[in-house]
């Protein structure tokens, strides 16, 4: 129970992420993210989906489905830069803070998780997640 309570702390108080209600952080193979009624249910597989890795560093699969609710330590980036980072490219620049974790977005979409360090947001988003944007100035 203790893992799962501190994940949360930490996303309350990094990003200011509130979950939406019947949405739950729990422990089952490590730290994962779910549906209230589904952790009780006997299915086969992995309950909910890993919310954080073995390094409590949260995943992109849990930023790219609720980085939206955050309210903190968020990256708006220009259209090339997003294209880019969409595709797994590391961004170049200077955001004058520490070392920390960052959800990188265009105009309101979630692209996913960065590691902002000194000079450049380097890129978490694993490959098979990745995606090219062919168009945008759409979005």
């Amino acid at each position: 129970m203790r893992k799962e309570q501190n994940f949360r702390k930490y996303i309350e108080k990094h990003f200011k992420i509130e979950l939406p209600e019947g949405v739950d952080i729990f422990y089952t193979k490590g730290i994962r993210v779910g549906n209230n009624v589904l952790k009780k249910s006997r299915i086969n597989g992995e309950l909910g989906y890993a919310a954080a890795d073995f390094g409590f560093n949260p995943t992109n699969s849990f930023i790219q489905n609720f980085g939206h609710l955050a309210k903190k330590n968020i990256v708006r980036l220009k259209k090339e830069e997003a294209v880019e980072f969409a595709a797994g490219k590391d961004i170049k620049m200077d955001l004058g803070i520490r070392a920390k974790h960052v959800i990188v977005t265009y105009k309101g979409h979630v692209l996913g998780l960065g590691r902002y360090d000194k000079t450049k947001i380097a890129n978490k988003i694993p490959e098979k997640r990745r995606r090219i944007i062919e168009n945008p100035d759409g979005l």
